[in-house]
């Protein structure tokens, strides 16, 4: 009915449009848009419903924009499987075009909505009795830098920004936004860069300021390790076997893609029968193959020096190739069937019988490495 005369109101026009959302389903929503003849300056009206389901410039409904966000940054889904998991989960089709748009505006949302909490955030730090500012850019050469903020009370992130270096007066602007904001912390955490230590002194002076533990011992670790590192990642580099490692996954993933289903499963149900026909044995090597690239997964995920990912490899290619000469008997050289495990060895060989390469890593980096933990 209209404000003003309490007349029913005439519809203006009617819009359909297409909303695919995690929690409704895929449905067409009809907007009627009415407006009032006699008095236009009222301007229009409609529910406002469908705005508080989905953005007007989008088909994804706020839920789906916000699982696509905790898929990719939560869970570390990569855009195919986030494809499948909408398939499989929600029965919702959608593109990797459609899923990288989809995360613009999780980040952009994320952002605005971290602003428009400034105050809820104040109140709460304020009732746990202030807050510990830790304080840290990341980039690598030249790049911009983007620096972060988190309160180590709470775990808030309290302010990021993109810098175009870790100069003292672009570090006392990101540093000043945040004392406007939250007031002074009961003190802070940085590394050693100058120019972070000047801009905290200079924005905080007279609060206590710490070395982060964290990055002063990666200063020691690289001080440590970095030459032996250097020595032993060239070498593995020179050999090429990383890239050879994974041509030869990828030749025996298409073999054993073209496998009945139920052999593979037959030969684990049968362990016994394992290496007893061209097919298990590649299957065998396979699994050797994805195990020994899977020695990132040895570290914890801070980087060197904290993680030795070249120091991992080199000791699961020595790992394999101890394993596979226990079974080499069994498995005499023969061009059709056991090529694989024989390529394999050779291609491991040219690592493990480096004898330069021996005194780098025993007893340099592994002595080094027990006194580092």
């Amino acid at each position: 009915m209209c404000p003003i005369d309490d007349e029913p109101l005439k519809v203006l026009k009617t819009t359909t449009k297409k909303v695919s959302s995690t929690v409704i389903g895929s449905f067409v929503a009809h907007q009627v848009e009415l407006y009032c003849p006699h008095h236009p300056e009222v301007g229009t009206f409609k529910s406002q419903e469908l705005e508080r389901i989905v953005a007007a410039d989008c088909n994804f409904a706020y839920d789906a924009i916000v699982a696509v966000g905790k898929l990719r940054y939560l869970h570390h889904y990569q855009l195919s499987e986030i494809k499948d998991a909408f398939k499989q989960k929600y029965n919702l089709t959608i593109s990797n075009s459609g899923i990288e748009t989809l995360l613009l505006k999780f980040i952009t949302y994320l952002s605005m909505v971290h602003e428009n909490s400034s105050e809820l955030i104040k109140a709460y730090i304020n009732a746990q009795g202030g807050y510990i500012l830790h304080l840290d850019t990341t980039c690598e050469g030249d790049s911009p830098k983007l620096a972060s903020s988190i309160d180590a009370l709470s775990g808030f992130v309290l302010h990021s920004a993109k810098l175009s270096s870790e100069n003292e007066p672009e570090i006392v602007a990101f540093l000043t936004a945040i004392k406007d904001t939250l007031g002074i912390p009961l003190a802070t955490f940085s590394d050693m860069d100058p120019g972070i230590l000047k801009a905290v002194n200079k924005v905080f002076s007279g609060c206590p300021h710490y070395i982060c533990h964290f990055h002063f011992l990666k200063m020691i670790g690289k001080l440590l390790f970095d030459e032996e590192n250097n020595q032993l990642r060239k070498k593995l580099s020179q050999a090429g076997i990383s890239g050879a490692l994974k041509n030869m996954k990828r030749e025996l993933q298409k073999k054993i893609n073209k496998l009945n289903i139920k052999q593979p499963a037959s030969y684990l149900s049968n362990p016994e029968k394992i290496g007893n026909d061209r097919h298990s044995l590649e299957i065998l090597v396979y699994n050797l193959i994805l195990w020994i690239l899977d020695h990132a997964s040895e570290g914890n995920g801070y980087g060197f020096p904290y993680d030795r990912s070249y120091l991992s490899f080199y000791v699961r290619l020595n790992q394999a190739i101890e394993n596979i000469n226990n079974v080499l008997s069994l498995f005499p050289y023969d061009a059709e069937q056991n090529n694989m495990l024989w390529k394999l060895r050779t291609l491991i060989l040219k690592i493990s019988d480096d004898k330069n390469l021996r005194p780098i890593v025993k007893p340099k980096l592994e002595d080094k490495q027990k006194k580092f933990l």
